[in-house]
């Protein structure tokens, strides 16, 4: 900021911006007066907008910006008597500027000469440039977190190598805590959808089978795929979107307000006493709550079952244990616990991610969830077609 009487200082005091048109002889002059800077710029680009030159654009006549009364000049100001004095010219009236001191003559000559300079011409990108540098920025991303649950997943290897060789460095009760957190309070929720999908799964099969006469078979193809997949699956999934989200709520707060700095300050390992615990939890809970989630299916499944097909209680649970037999039991049952490992992992790297702001803990949190989801999905796909080529 320029000011008339000493250079570049900082304001001191307010002066109130604004200006006055008048016409003398065959000059129409514009008397500038104030303080014109960036906090003044708002009201006085309204009212210059507002000014007409009243006067016919002639010869005749000729145009003034007097900047003698002004007191302090930055460059916003300079930009909006510039932008007068050219408007002015455009309509045809001669204008020039009179009262300027030495800065601030140089400031106004200098923002007219910058604001006649060509602007450079910025390429679009093509669609197929934008979708390579999507591509290109998404699959670095991809690399990036998995060298970082890879790092993790390590880390917490060698927290339990610890806690092996140190059994009285294990917190029980916040292991006990998270168990309830993560496995009790997931029951109702769990079985409540498990029972439902199970159903939905068994009336589908028995209405696309029943026109070849084939709708006995549902049962068989309910009981394989409850066990093997379904089962499992919703289960990781629901315990991902609560359990997930909850760790990197936690975690994250607890970032955010440095509590895990000073954790590390007073020598406590985060690691043992953040996220061992959770991690831990989730492997214990999630094959029973995946058993859970079986037993609801097939139970789902059998109401459906009477309703559809007729069949008691008895001759279902028949035709289910003439088909299914321990294999699909432990095929999925063997997932659960990678699958626990995985969501434990990601909600508590995601919460070690939050940074000192709201916005970065609900970006991480979304995070979480959506990663624990989708990871879990591949790798119950991929454990699927390893176990259907061992014949399994």
């Amino acid at each position: 900021m320029l000011k008339r009487d000493q250079g570049v200082v900082l304001p001191t005091s307010v002066r109130v911006p604004g200006f006055q048109v008048e016409l003398e002889g065959t000059v129409f002059r514009l008397e500038a007066t104030g303080t014109w800077t960036v906090h003044e710029a708002a009201g006085l680009d309204a009212a210059l907008t507002r000014l007409q030159v009243p006067i016919p654009p002639t010869a005749d006549f000729t145009g003034e910006v007097d900047v003698s009364g002004i007191a302090e000049l930055d460059t916003a100001g300079a930009w909006l008597l510039q932008r007068t004095a050219e408007r002015w010219r455009a309509s045809g009236l001669a204008t020039s500027f009179s009262g300027a001191t030495r800065s601030f003559r140089i400031l106004i000559e200098e923002v007219e000469h910058r604001g006649r300079l060509p602007r450079p011409d910025v390429a679009e990108p093509g669609a197929a440039s934008r979708f390579l540098a999507d591509l290109t920025s998404t699959m670095s991303g991809v690399g990036r977190d998995a060298r970082q649950m890879t790092a993790f997943l390590g880390a917490i290897t060698d927290t339990f190598g610890r806690l092996i060789m140190e059994p009285s460095r294990f917190r029980p009760l916040s292991f006990l805590h998270h168990v309830e957190h993560a496995g009790l309070r997931a029951v109702a929720i769990i079985s409540l959808i498990c029972l439902l999908i199970g159903a939905v799964v068994m009336q589908q099969a028995a209405v696309q089978l029943r026109p070849f006469g084939a709708d006995i078979f549902a049962v068989n193809m309910l009981g394989i795929l409850a066990l093997r997949e379904v089962g499992v699956l919703l289960t990781a999934i629901m315990v991902a979107g609560r359990s997930a989200s909850a760790f990197t709520a936690e975690i994250g707060s607890m970032k955010m307000r440095e509590e895990i700095d000073a954790m590390r300050t007073l020598g406590i390992d985060p690691m043992e006493t953040l996220v061992a615990p959770r991690v831990l939890a989730l492997i214990v809970v999630l094959p029973l709550l995946a058993f859970i989630g079986d037993m609801m299916c097939l139970i789902g499944g059998g109401l459906m079952a009477m309703a559809y097909l007729g069949l008691d209680a008895a001759t279902y649970m028949d035709v289910l244990h003439s088909v299914v037999d321990i294999r699909h039991f432990m095929a999925g049952m063997v997932k659960a616990p990678f699958a626990a490992l995985i969501i434990g992992l990601v909600g508590c790297l995601e919460g070690l991610k939050v940074e000192g702001s709201a916005d970065s803990l609900g970006f991480h949190v979304t995070s979480a969830v959506v990663k624990a989801i989708f990871l879990v999905i591949v790798f119950d796909a991929l454990f699927a077609m390893f176990l259907s080529a061992i014949g399994i």
